[in-house]
């Protein structure tokens, strides 16, 4: 069974005819508008490589274990904020946070902004 073109090389070849063929046909004024779009279907082929899941959970998982806390209610990102909100974790995991919260925003920033990455 072939599944190409997958949705990720749909995308692309979408984006890649807004900007070579459509963009230069715009009037002016609409460039902002198709732009924009142009960088959301590049945000959301980046979402598709990573379908394999989102680490975050399971690098939040890893961090609850290591700080002590209970994972049953789930290791999320809102559960993580919670926990920041609440001031349970300790002073002593405080550099293991600080690690885990740079690690959370550069995975979203190879998503949405990876160019910002390689400043």
């Amino acid at each position: 069974m072939n599944n190409r073109p997958n949705g990720g090389e749909l995308l692309a070849v979408a984006r890649r005819t807004l900007l070579d063929e459509l963009l230069p046909l715009l009037p002016p004024a609409k460039n902002y508008e198709a732009l924009m779009i142009a960088r959301a279907m590049a945000i959301a082929m980046r979402e598709l490589e990573q379908q394999g899941g989102d680490p975050s959970d399971d690098e939040i998982r890893q961090f609850y274990r290591l700080a002590g806390l209970d994972v049953i209610r789930g290791a999320t990102e809102q559960d993580l904020a919670e926990q920041i909100r609440k001031k349970t974790i300790s002073k002593s995991n405080h550099g293991a946070l600080h690690q885990l919260l740079l690690s959370l925003t550069r995975t979203k920033l190879a998503i949405t902004n990876p160019k910002y990455l390689n400043k």
